[in-house]
């Protein structure tokens, strides 16, 4: 088990948490019933209330973890980052009325990407005055891989235009707060989550934008993208004790 820079009431609490996401995500994957379109066992119930927890999660990572402390800036932005991503699972649940459900639920966690990536880069220069030194080595390939991987598997050719664009506009950003988080993961090997959660956020809304743009839906693709957007989640919010710890 890892060790948290916290006490031990408040260690003791994120433990039971990440305890709580991995056990509903496992048991709703092994137990769940499929849904009528056969897309994923995660009932929406469990959905939200995975991604509420890691709200709670990460509110706990910053008021009793690094409250007063040099990481504070960091874990308040990735707190509002992971709000943010709560208002999107709200969104693409069909749980808050919007005008258009797929580009309002790209705003939010829109959003919620360019605030992980101003937490990631604060910790950067935080940690060294050339703390974007790898960043370029992560950008470029990241960027050439995202639009072609729009290109092929999001852009849907005769669709709608504003959801094209928005998906290539949103799927630029990822690759900027990817590329910022692997190259914080470079510089402390302590923040290695923060890098793997944002991997894993690439993979999980590529799938989604291949099934919500493209249309293209498989058994089980739900799922995948739960299973991938929630440990990816987990992992950027586990990432403030490594922050704790780097700038202590």
């Amino acid at each position: 088990m890892l060790t948290l820079p916290y006490e031990a009431g408040t260690a003791r609490i994120v433990y039971v948490l990440a305890a709580l996401v991995l056990a509903g995500l496992a048991g709703g994957l092994l137990l769940g019933k499929p849904n009528e379109e056969r897309t994923g066992r995660l009932p929406r119930a469990l959905r939200i209330g995975l991604s509420g927890i890691l709200v709670i999660s990460a509110l706990i990572h910053l008021v009793l973890g690094a409250w007063d402390h040099a990481a504070e800036p960091y874990a308040a932005l990735i707190f509002l980052g992971m709000l943010c991503g709560f208002v999107g699972d709200l969104i693409m649940a069909r749980l808050v009325r919007v005008p258009n459900r797929l580009v309002c639920g790209m705003a939010a966690f829109g959003i919620g990407h360019l605030l992980y990536s101003g937490a990631f880069l604060f910790l950067s220069l935080q940690l060294t005055s050339d703390g974007c030194r790898y960043l370029l080595l992560w950008l470029v390939p990241l960027g050439v891989f995202v639009l072609w991987a729009w290109n092929h598997y999001i852009r849907k050719p005769g669709g709608s235009k504003v959801i094209n664009l928005g998906s290539l506009g949103y799927a630029l950003v990822i690759a900027v707060m990817t590329s910022l988080a692997l190259n914080l993961s470079v510089l402390a090997t302590r923040l290695a989550a923060a890098g793997l959660g944002a991997a894993l956020f690439v993979i999980s809304d590529l799938v989604l934008g291949n099934w919500q743009v493209q249309g293209h839906d498989w058994p089980g693709v739900n799922d995948v993208i739960w299973t991938t957007y929630v440990l990816g989640q987990l992992l950027i919010v586990s990432s403030v004790a490594g922050a704790v710890i780097c700038l202590s």
